[in-house]
């Protein structure tokens, strides 16, 4: 009961202040784990593949993912020395390889900045256009009551182009319109995300932390979704190399 009445003054104080054009800041943590068909399911995979695969997911299993919003602009990144315990090697192998870089997201320009390899570049992509399907079925996730959404992403590697569905899970409660990696435009918190071949979900949620949040947009040249898909080919590539 205490708790509910704690949702329903936090829900309200929320919509005040965007009412009143408040400035709305926050950060939420995620941790995540591979989806049961993925790669360590799947009997089409090698067997060497799979070892690898593990291998890198027990460097990664506590890695924690930082996503910092500050009214309708957001990033999402592999949380720092501190929120990962100095993890620096499953924090670098996370970045490249689960969240495949970092996130800087501003809905009130549509637009979407990503950072992959150590370099920054500004990707002609758009918030807008990550078209969601809403449902009306819903489950609960650490109490609050939250509601699926699905989109697709076509994506591209070495075997030719593959089309995923993707599942958000979001709450109403908490009517912020973020989540991990680029997807947002919900009409609330993403809790948990299906990726492609990870799930996502929210560990801790901090409202009004003491110290103010500023997003900053990463800086770098403009280049196109089909250069940036050959720039993660390149660096996966040089990583597997080492």
């Amino acid at each position: 009961m205490k708790r509910l009445v704690l949702l329903i003054i936090l829900f309200f104080y929320l919509v005040n202040c965007i009412s009143q054009n408040k400035d709305i800041y926050g950060a939420v943590y995620y941790k995540y784990r591979p989806n049961e068909n993925g790669v360590l399911n799947s009997n089409k995979t090698k067997y060497d593949v799979k070892d690898l695969v593990k291998g890198l997911n027990e460097y990664t299993a506590d890695v924690i993912f930082k996503m910092e919003f500050f009214n309708k602009t957001s990033i999402f990144t592999v949380g720092d020395a501190m929120d990962n315990d100095i993890n620096l090697k499953g924090s670098s192998i996370a970045n490249k390889l689960v969240s495949k870089g970092s996130y800087y997201c501003d809905l009130v320009k549509d637009i979407q900045l990503r950072k992959v390899g150590g370099e920054e570049f500004l990707i002609k992509t758009q918030p807008s256009k990550i078209k969601w399907m809403l449902t009306q079925e819903t489950k609960n996730i650490n109490n609050f009551k939250c509601y699926k959404a699905i989109t697709k992403v076509t994506n591209k590697n070495f075997s030719g182009e593959h089309t995923f569905e993707i599942i958000a899970w979001y709450t109403l409660e908490i009517p912020i319109p973020f989540g991990p990696k680029q997807f947002n435009s919900l009409p609330g918190l993403i809790l948990e995300l299906k990726d492609t071949h990870n799930t996502f979900y929210a560990e801790k949620i901090e409202l009004y932390p003491k110290e103010k949040i500023i997003i900053k947009p990463f800086k770098g040249d403009i280049i196109s979704e089909e250069k940036y898909n050959e720039k993660i080919e390149e660096n996966l590539r040089g990583f597997l190399k080492k």
